[in-house]
């Protein structure tokens, strides 16, 4: 698997640059550079290759120094072409939110929305945790039932709802008073 920079802008969206090495730059180093809309790059590798054709001889000695020239222009550009990618984008006003791990860039894409996703539901979580364990008790609805039921046996269940009534006339929201509890004692703050 490959790492990758995670680059975001508010307008342009989120593109995803691997860390590294890049084939395509090392055997299409011009041509990369034109797709990655990288014009400086382009115009130096054009200016290279138009200077090394003037100035070299068409020799076999000629041809051996302009290849050794190419190569280590290719290694070059597939050693830090994707950092010098991702350094451009941020002058563009990208800002670099992670490194993710993946096979590709699409891939890589899906990993970091997800980790967002799920940050996001952590964050919903965290501020709702209160309130959200509260109603995910499952044996509270229960006990309000038997509770109820008990009371009405007893004959106090008139009562209950006779004080409850009471308390939501008063004017405070139903808040039983001191205590600021429910019906059943419980506080939710």
């Amino acid at each position: 698997m490959a790492s990758f920079r995670i680059l975001t802008h508010p307008e342009h969206g989120t593109r995803a640059v691997k860390i590294g090495w890049s084939w395509p730059a090392f055997f299409f180093g011009l041509f990369w550079a034109l797709y990655k809309r990288m014009w400086l790059l382009a115009a130096s590798l054009f200016g290279f290759i138009v200077l090394s054709s003037v100035f070299i001889p068409a020799t076999q000695g000629g041809q051996l120094i302009s290849n050794i020239l190419f190569l280590g222009l290719n290694l070059t550009i597939s050693l830090k072409g994707n950092l010098w990618y991702a350094s451009l984008l941020e002058t563009q006003g990208y800002q670099e939110q992670a490194q993710v791990s993946a096979r590709n860039p699409d891939d890589a894409l899906a990993v970091y929305a997800n980790s967002q996703k799920a940050s996001a539901a952590d964050i919903c979580d965290h501020e709702q945790g209160g309130a959200r364990s509260q109603d995910q008790d499952p044996w509270g609805d229960q006990r309000d039932e038997r509770e109820t039921e008990r009371e009405r046996k007893d004959g106090r269940g008139d009562r209950v709802e006779k004080d409850e009534r009471d308390d939501d006339d008063n004017g405070d929201g139903g808040s039983g008073g001191k205590g600021g509890g429910n019906a059943t004692g419980t506080f939710i703050g």
